[in-house]
C-alpha cells in the first residue's frame, strides 16, 4: 500500500509517513535465554513496512529494557507501548 499524500494549507502536497505494521508476541525467557538468565521478559517484534521487513528481540532485566539493534530502537517504544495497552 503506498504512502498517501497530504496537501497543506498553503497548497503543497507533502508525503504522509509510510504504512508501519508491527507484530509483538511474548515468548519464555528462560526457553530463549536459557535456565539461569536474569533477563524477566521477552519479546519477538516483527516489524514491516512498504521495503522492509526487521525482526527484534527486545529485552527486560536489571539493565532495563533494550533491543538487540540498541536501547534506542523503536521495537523498544514499541513493546512499552504494547504493555501500557494491556495486552
Amino acid at each position: 500500500m503506498a504512502a498517501k499524500r497530504r496537501v497543506r494549507a498553503t497548497g503543497r502536497a507533502v508525503k504522509a509517513a509510510p504504512v508501519r505494521k508491527v507484530r509483538i508476541s511474548e515468548k519464555d525467557p528462560a526457553r530463549m535465554c536459557g535456565k539461569g538468565t536474569s533477563v524477566e521478559r521477552v519479546f519477538r517484534v516483527e516489524e514491516e513496512s512498504a521495503k522492509v521487513k526487521l525482526l527484534h528481540l527486545v529485552f527486560f532485566d536489571r539493565h532495563g529494557w533494550y533491543c538487540e539493534h540498541g536501547a534506542g530502537c523503536t521495537a523498544v517504544s514499541d513493546v512499552k507501548k504494547y504493555i501500557r495497552n494491556g495486552r
